[in-house]
């Protein structure tokens, strides 16, 4: 290639074949205010002599100008005589090529996202021109517009065999591209569903927005959607960089918990979100022209503040859980204001293409973001195990302090056996009296041992279920496994009585009831009675079944409520068949909120309904059935306490009905 003093670019037979030859330092512009210069006045007329040289793109930012463009081609004999010439970005509303006609004249050729996709000569994502150089010097003139876009343009050309072969290449890229959002999006939903945890969701969708936006912006929205639409690909673009916007500063809020930090930084994203809304939908409408700088203006104030309080977690609060979402954020923020910056001011600012500068920003943003996200799930597991340590640990401590106390009340009782047969023998006339006295402290020793060995037992049954499969099967993906889900419900219910009968004991032993002072709050009866009934049909399949009437909040301890209700559902559960459901009703009756749950068990046998709700008790009729005998018991006294009553409402054969009745107001004062 070799420079004339015409500023024509030669054209050899390897050129354009491998790389395209770029028009950058070959080009002269021109800017018409006005917009009606037309050809025989730039080419001719008095316009000709106002172009300037452009050594590199054509970039003039938000202008509503008409941009007239001029270079200067030939070729070498040996070189073909039908070239290519291509314009990047596709975001150009108008672009006009006036080539010479070899009569004086010139042939004009009109492109842009305005015309139909269908009606260009090369189809192709971006703009290409067909057009032949010639072995003498000839000038081409390009006619630019935009409105409420950007002006930028970079300009090569390519031989058609050189292109055809850059184009697989280019469409196998983003091929790639959308594969790898498209896999992204799926482990995110997997690690979703597995986890519980909607972030992931939120991710996924955010992946999906920044593949669609670099799809539309890359010009393939003109070739695969609105190839019949052209006058709507513009505000496509602009109404998709809307959504984009919205969905991330969302999840930036929430990946950084905005909320939990520093809720006016939330209420500033939600307003940026909100405007962003309103932009889309402005963006469909004729005043998508001049709503486009007013979203890359907010667009960049977010950014900004964005990064700055996420500089304020990691550099003021130490919040180094941080680290890796804000390397995958700073990276993209960066390179995405850069580029910004560099589309506002064109030439003034140096460095790559806009485009280029985005595509890199992205790629870069996905991977680390990638990592950030998987890093969560990991410090997510690590807590997990941390907590479930310390739950083995202090079942431990729990298990050996029974234990001592069990061998000190034994001693005590042989000491206690000692001392009343020294006193037989030293008081023969109280004879019949101590003997009456000894066989009571006797049953009692009894009914104590027999109470501590079943909970020692109990304790120690579930140990290996938990630490063998709970943490592991859930999340693995022979989790959807008939056979394994039937071994995960095996595990929950185990978990889950364990769980009770840890609560119960600690209640009863703990807390004596009628020492407590209660910790009032007001409740919402049918949001708590929702939360448990999800926390056992995660464990019992969807057995519960929850019906309730609107009533106002309850004022009542939540901590002891939640015991209270647990106790009963999972005694229903118990006793129940393990395919029947079980009812929990909430309505209001007067100034008391009445709840009830009915099981489909074989109800409670006459002789113990005066019994049943006394600590400890266990009817012989459910001796294979696990259990302490105080869920009933704590269940009352806890009624009790807020100036209600739990009481056997229904028994029958076919199933038994406990209620449980609280004062809406809460208990009397002398009751607190």
């Amino acid at each position: 290639m070799a420079t004339l003093p015409a500023h024509a670019l030669v054209l050899g037979p390897s050129d354009g074949m491998e790389q395209p030859m770029d028009l950058g330092g070959a080009l002269w512009v021109h800017s018409d205010p006005s917009g009606t210069q037309t050809i025989e006045d730039v080419a001719r007329g008095a316009q000709r002599e106002s172009f300037s040289h452009l050594p590199g793109a054509v970039e003039k930012g938000f202008t509503q100008d008409t941009v007239w463009v001029r270079f200067t081609l030939q070729r070498t004999p040996e070189a073909a005589a039908g070239w290519l010439l291509r314009l990047r970005p596709p975001r150009i509303n108008h672009a006009t090529l006036y080539a010479p006609d070899g009569h004086g004249g010139y042939a004009e050729t009109r492109l842009g996202d305005r015309q139909p996709f269908r009606d260009r000569a090369v189809p192709d994502h971006n703009f290409v021109f067909p057009m032949d150089v010639g072995l003498d010097a000839r000038e081409y003139y390009l006619k630019l517009s935009n409105a409420g876009v950007p002006l930028r343009v970079e300009m090569d050309v390519w031989q058609p065999g050189g292109f055809a072969r850059f184009q697989k290449r280019d469409y196998t890229a983003i091929g790639v591209l959308l594969g790898a959002a498209l896999l992204s999006v799926c482990m995110n939903l997997i690690f979703m569903s597995w986890l519980r945890d909607t972030l992931y969701g939120h991710y996924a969708l955010y992946v999906v927005a920044i593949a669609v936006l670099a799809t539309a912006r890359l010009g393939y929205l003109a070739e695969w959607v609105l190839d019949t639409r052209p006058e709507r690909v513009a505000q496509a673009v602009l109404a998709i960089n809307c959504l984009f916007n919205t969905i991330a500063t969302l999840f930036m809020a929430r990946m950084f918990g905005f909320r939990r930090h520093w809720p006016p930084a939330s209420h500033f994203f939600a307003a940026v979100a909100a405007f962003n809304l309103v932009a889309f939908a402005l963006a469909l409408t004729p005043l998508h022209m001049q709503i486009g700088p007013w979203v890359s203006l907010v667009t960049t104030m977010s950014t900004v503040f964005g990064a700055a309080f996420v500089f304020y977690l990691l550099a003021v609060r130490r919040l180094w859980q941080y680290l890796l979402p804000a390397l995958a954020f700073s990276v993209g923020t960066l390179i995405g204001l850069y580029s910004l910056v560099k589309l506002w001011l064109g030439d003034a600012v140096p460095g790559a293409a806009p485009e280029h500068l985005y595509l890199l920003g992205s790629l870069t943003h996905l991977i680390v973001l990638n990592v950030a996200v998987a890093d969560r799930t990991r410090r997510a597991e690590r807590e997990v195990l941390k907590e479930r340590a310390l739950a083995l640990s202090a079942r431990i401590e729990a298990e050996h302090a029974l234990e001592s106390t069990v061998a000190r009340r034994t001693a005590e009782l042989a000491g206690a056996n000692v001392a009343l047969r020294d006193e037989i023998g030293k008081r023969s006339r109280l004879e019949t009296r101590l003997r009456q006295s000894l066989e009571e402290t006797r049953k009692m020793a009894d009914q104590q041992q027999e109470f501590v060995s079943m909970v020692s037992h109990e304790f120690r049954t579930p140990l290996a279920v938990i630490d063998a499969a709970a943490q592991s099967l859930d999340l693995s993906r022979f989790g959807k496994e008939a056979t394994v889900q039937r071994r995960t419900e095996r595990i929950r219910r185990s978990v889950l009585r364990l769980s009770m009968l840890i609560e119960n004991i600690l209640l009863a032993d703990r807390l004596h009831l009628d020492e407590r002072s209660l910790r009032l709050q007001s409740l919402d009866m049918h949001a708590l009675l929702q939360q448990l009934c999800e926390g056992f049909n995660q464990a019992a399949t969807g057995r519960l079944q929850l019906a309730v009437q609107p009533l106002p909040q309850v004022v009542a301890d939540r901590a002891l409520i939640e015991i209270a209700l647990q106790n009963l559902m999972h005694n229903a559960l118990k006793y129940s068949p393990p395919d029947s459901s079980v009812s929990v009703t909430l309505t209001g009756i007067g100034d008391a909120a009445q709840i009830d749950v009915a099981d489909r068990g074989p109800g409670v046998p006459a002789a113990d309904v005066q019994h049943v709700f006394e600590k400890y008790f266990r009817s012989d009729t459910v001796a294979t059935v696990a259990g302490s005998g105080l869920g009933l018991h704590l269940a009352r006294e806890i009624a009790r306490r807020h100036g209600g009553d739990v009481v056997l409402a229904e028994n029958s054969p076919q199933g038994a009905t406990f209620r449980l009745v609280l004062p809406i107001g809460g208990p009397a004062p002398q009751e607190r």
